[in-house]
């Protein structure tokens, strides 16, 4: 059975690329950016997919209206995409490989609101590449370098997919003073390797440390989920988080998919707990790919954010 459904950090994360249609890029680490050449199917992608990516028509009035901008953050640049005005400003963080495209279906409803802005990390194009292996941490210091040279002020309201969720998190127990909220999607748990990994064979982990290893962000992710592991003390902003109604499925080697599912729930509702007040919403009809299956839902949730918010 191919690991491509799996929703552990390997496929799981990188199905960020899969939510608008793009192609995962080769599993061998290159610093070279992922391109983001858009294709009629990926391997990470449900079949239902090809009907929730965004419309040609759509994608070209988001790129119409859009404020896209090469930001130098220090010898690199970072490529970023804005809408809207108003404060605080929405930065949304694709799941790992995925670009700002992620959002296409997200960012008109929100823009007319407040200030909105998407971007693309550095390895995946149209940003230039960095050198590997990265971590959370390197994410996180990238946005923070971003944002400054880019002139986008605080608050901002983080709004992280898959793995954006997860350097979400690590940025805003970083920088709690410029968080005033947060929105979760489909994002992965701090301790999801660990708990995963108490239910599988020596075998087994190392098959898939080996698989997570090879991102074409040249993303460390056993790194990164420690680095998120130490980030416990999340500011005390309101907290929305977003879990998907339909499970993808687990390796068949893994056994029974019901314990994955399991801890999976119990995850997604932990993230919810870790700050006072924080809200579980579930997409019914989505898999992971919440933003291009169910973006409804996503704006939902940070409007319920907005709402808080003096």
């Amino acid at each position: 059975m191919s690991r491509a459904i799996a929703l552990l950090a390997a496929a799981w994360l990188m199905a960020g690329c899969a939510a608008v249609g793009t192609a995962p890029a080769s599993p061998s680490v290159s610093s070279a950016p992922v391109s983001s050449a858009p294709v009629s199917a990926s391997p990470v992608a449900p079949p239902a997919l090809a009907s929730a990516m965004a419309s040609p028509a759509a994608t070209a009035s988001a790129a119409a209206t859009a404020e896209a901008r090469t930001v130098d953050i220090g010898g690199r640049s970072l490529h970023i995409e804005c809408q809207g005005s108003g404060s605080p400003t929405v930065i949304l963080e694709a799941g790992l490989t995925g670009d700002h495209r992620t959002w296409e279906r997200v960012v008109p409803a929100l823009a007319e609101r407040v200030r909105v802005c998407a971007y693309d990390r550095a390895n995946v194009a149209p940003s230039d590449p960095a050198p590997t292996p990265r971590t959370a941490q390197h994410v996180v210091d990238d946005l923070a370098a971003l944002l400054a040279a880019s002139g986008e002020e605080a608050p901002f309201v983080l709004v992280g997919f898959s793995f954006g969720g997860l350097t979400s998190q690590v940025y805003a127990a970083a920088h709690p003073d410029d968080v005033a909220g947060l929105v979760l999607v489909e994002s992965n748990h701090p301790d999801e390797v660990d708990d995963f990994w108490e239910h599988l064979t020596p075998a087994q982990i190392e098959e898939d440390r080996a698989f997570m290893a090879d991102n074409p962000e040249g993303i460390d992710l056993e790194a990164s989920f420690e680095q998120a592991q130490a980030a416990v003390d999340l500011p005390q902003v309101p907290l929305v988080v977003v879990t998907a109604g339909i499970s993808e499925g687990w390796p068949e080697e893994w056994g029974d998919p019901a314990v994955f599912d399991g801890i999976r729930a119990g995850h997604q509702e932990d993230l919810a707990s870790r700050v006072p007040g924080g809200v579980q919403l579930i997409a019914e009809s989505s898999t992971h790919h919440v933003p291009s299956q169910e973006p409804d839902v996503i704006i939902e949730a940070v409007e319920q954010v907005l709402d808080q918010l003096p």
